[in-house]
């Protein structure tokens, strides 16, 4: 797409062991199971500080898992000790756990499938992002952003087993499908970095990711093409795994979110959720080694698509619209979505595990139902895409506002765009009870001071807590350069 113009240790006996079939998604064709209500689909809801749970046989919000209070109502507690902005996501592959990561607490929290039941709770180090259980089911290796190394836990207990060095800011782990290699990305260096599971030593970097920050990154169902998403720069960098080396640099768009898989009729498609876009962009890549073709972006219903994941019989792709609460349903073959459910609030990751409830008889799918709650459902959310007034840059300027009802306080959220770098930018609306005459209400100021590849500057993500929706009207909101 164009570009923008602006004028300015050991593990103690518990090593990870090969797997055997992989039946989780993304999946090899024909060797996952049809969708059925044995399996979930589990969303990171950061707002709500909650999981989603849903049968994807019907596409049936089942409840939340709750970690604690929502945003912002007891976070600023210093006598809080519960866990804190839920978001990124894991599972076991024999689809018995997943793991949840809490961003802002250090925390890691490890839920039974068969029954929502939290079975482990353990403080990690600074910034956990994503993690995944290695192949032995049990033990948990975490991508922790505030320091230099990946820590690996025992998901059975919480113990802290060992830490391996890598590059900074680890974000992600992933475990090739025979579970004898793991691959880290960063949000500090342009590397992944590959590493012996069994040895726990890294046996090389893969160099030349297109940006240093890399949030988010996904492995081909045959483990020969990794995809690493930049965020910042809008950007994928697609890696053949066997030559260890990038082979292209997809330019994918503003606010570049997660890549992901597909084999639809023998040939594997990635997918990459692009928030400023709200669509996900698909690629057609014949063999890991050529560079992916773009096919089609399709639409979503909601406001950035973020977290995705396809089913494990590569049917469908589910994605989470992080600024709308809701998670579309992609057909794989058509490319089109064929159904959208709410969710909790602001949904980051959002995985799909096959098999997660043992049975399908009554017993076992009552059981799938304990623990689980309301928090975080059918909450009001209203997301704008506004001009930004008086703004000295020659691209578009433009803010997506997002205000949802939260405990207490109604969320504002702001994301800015292509505005001038380290400008100062201004938020107003009305209130309701005011006339035409009445002056603006300042609700929040911000600085663009995130730089973009095009020389503009951003703002990725402002938040104030007030009472909005019982105040001020919706329609009156105005984004302008300056302060008021």
């Amino acid at each position: 797409m164009p570009k923008l113009v602006c004028i300015v240790g050991a593990l103690f006996g518990l090593l990870a062991v090969p797997a055997t079939a992989q039946a989780q998604a993304p999946a090899l064709a024909g060797r996952g199971l049809p969708i059925s209500s044995r399996d979930r689909i589990y969303t990171g809801d950061q707002t709500s500080n909650t999981v989603s749970v849903i049968d994807p046989n019907n596409n049936t919000v089942l409840g939340t898992i709750s970690f604690g209070a929502a945003r912002l109502s007891n976070n600023l507690n210093p006598q809080n000790i519960q866990s804190v902005n839920s978001h990124g996501l894991g599972f076991s592959r024999d689809g018995k756990y997943i793991v949840s990561l809490s961003t802002l607490s250090n925390t890691v929290n490890v839920i039974k499938t068969a029954d929502n039941s939290i079975v482990t709770t353990a403080y990690v180090d600074r910034g956990p992002h994503e993690a995944f259980f290695a192949p032995d089911n049990r033990t948990i290796w975490i991508g922790t952003r505030g320091v230099s190394s990946i820590q690996i836990l025992d998901g059975m207990n919480g113990t802290a087993l060992s830490r391996i060095m890598t590059g900074k800011g680890p974000s992600k782990v992933l475990f090739s499908p025979d579970g004898t290699t793991a691959y880290v990305n960063h949000i500090m260096e342009p590397l992944i970095a590959v590493i012996d599971v069994q040895s726990q030593k890294v046996m090389y970097n893969i160099t030349g990711l297109a940006n240093v920050f890399s949030s988010d990154m996904m492995l081909s169902a045959d483990g020969n093409r990794l995809w690493a998403a930049h965020k910042m720069s809008g950007q994928v960098s697609v890696i053949d795994v066997t030559a260890r080396k990038v082979v292209s640099v997809l330019e994918t768009g503003p606010e570049t979110n997660h890549p992901n898989f597909a084999v639809v009729n023998g040939t594997t498609y990635g997918w990459v959720s692009v928030g400023s876009m709200n669509a996900t962009r698909v690629y057609y890549q014949p063999s890991p080694d050529s560079e992916p073709i773009h096919i089609k972006d399709v639409r979503q219903s909601g406001i950035q698509p973020h977290g995705l994941w396809p089913s494990a019989d590569n049917t469908r792709m589910y994605v989470v619209n992080e600024h709308s609460d809701t998670v579309d349903v992609i057909d794989t073959s058509s490319m089109e979505v064929v159904d959208t459910f709410s969710v909790g609030q602001e949904g980051q990751a959002l995985i799909y595990v096959s098999n997660a409830i043992p049975s399908d008889d009554a017993a076992s799918q009552e059981a799938s139902r304990e623990r689980l709650g309301k928090q975080g459902l059918g909450m009001r959310v209203e997301s704008l895409l506004l001009p930004v007034e008086g703004n000295n840059t020659k691209a578009i300027a433009n803010a997506q506002v997002t205000i949802r009802q939260t405990s207490g306080l109604d969320m504002f959220q702001v994301i800015g765009r292509n505005l001038l770098l380290n400008g100062t930018y201004t938020v107003s609306a009305k209130c309701k009870a005011c006339d035409q005459k009445s002056p603006r209400t300042p609700l929040v100021s911000f600085n663009a001071s995130m730089p973009t590849a095009s020389g503009c500057g951003s703002a990725p993500q402002v938040l104030a807590f007030f009472r909005f929706f019982d105040t001020y009207d919706l329609k009156t909101i105005v984004v302008r350069e300056g302060m008021e």
